[in-house]
């Protein structure tokens, strides 16, 4: 099948979702603003942000200002550690932020301890329609299986994880498949992309198929069925990463890309973030 910039990945509960969207990481103001505005006129369809990112407001605003039917953009939004104990009043206020009756994406953004409870809420909230999509970030396989022991009866629609070629979390990426739990990577490109990018068996790939690296390596998520969303906040940077859809990678570059892995994740280890001090989060400040 022919991938385009409109093409979905079909969730466990019948919702699209777009294999290719922006992330609003480390972006704030009229930075995230216009990130999210030259986005949506390049053709992204999807918009990733988080309560911890603090952006909604700006986000939300390129948004309503771009002009394109709601139902048209697919929004996902997180859940901080902090609001475990009320996740209904942090997605109302998300909602408000946004300035949005609704997200298509709620998240559970890291497997701290309480995350059971906090998702059975979720699973409320989506019946309400408040989300029509929840899932979770950064899980590991134990920590999905705890949701169903504590109670939970929605597989998560989504797990959104680090995955680039130096990460390529085979064995997650499998065990999510069975379940029909859809991956997406964030970091695709790997921290800042500078290693990865400069990797000599890209050097080939660039000519041949006329690429750069980094088109070559959203490439080899989306076509794998990998929803991948790189963080950009430079219009051409952002313009670039949604032209991909002029080549096709062979199965043998696949593999070779593939093997570049080496286990390196560059975020902080799921399985540890309830050792981790809350002094190390980023600080919540206010919006503009």
């Amino acid at each position: 099948m022919e991938l385009t910039i409109k093409s979905t990945v079909n969730l466990n509960n019948d919702v699209k979702m777009p294999l290719l969207g922006l992330r609003a990481y480390k972006v704030k103001g009229e930075d995230a603003y216009n990130a999210v505005k030259w986005a949506l006129e390049a053709g992204y369809r999807l918009i990733d942000t988080a309560r911890i990112y603090c952006n909604e407001k700006a986000v939300g605003r390129a948004i309503r200002d771009s002009g394109i039917r709601r139902d048209e953009i697919f929004v996902t939004t997180k859940l901080w550690i902090t609001d475990f104990d009320n996740p209904r009043a942090a997605l109302k206020a998300s909602l408000e932020r946004l300035g949005l009756d609704y997200v298509d994406l709620y998240l559970i953004h890291w497997p701290k301890k309480g995350y059971e409870q906090a998702y059975l809420e979720l699973e409320n909230l989506q019946k309400e329609g408040l989300c029509r999509c929840i899932g979770v970030a950064n899980f590991k396989p134990h920590h999905i299986e705890s949701l169903k022991e504590h109670g939970a009866t929605v597989v998560p629609q989504v797990n959104q994880t680090e995955i680039h070629p130096l990460n390529t979390e085979e064995e997650l990426l499998g065990w999510c498949r069975k379940r029909k739990i859809c991956v997406e990577a964030y970091s695709p490109l790997g921290s800042e992309g500078r290693l990865i990018l400069d990797d000599p068996r890209l050097i080939g790939m660039r000519n041949y198929y006329h690429a750069s690296a980094s088109q070559i390596l959203l490439r080899w998520c989306i076509q794998r069925g990998i929803v991948a969303i790189p963080k950009a906040v430079i219009q051409s940077k952002i313009e670039q990463n949604c032209q991909l859809y002029h080549f096709d990678i062979t199965n043998s570059d696949i593999e070779t890309i593939s093997d570049m892995n080496c286990n390196e994740r560059r975020n902080y280890d799921p399985d540890k973030i309830d050792l981790r001090p809350m002094s190390m989060y980023p600080k919540i400040t206010p919006e503009e």
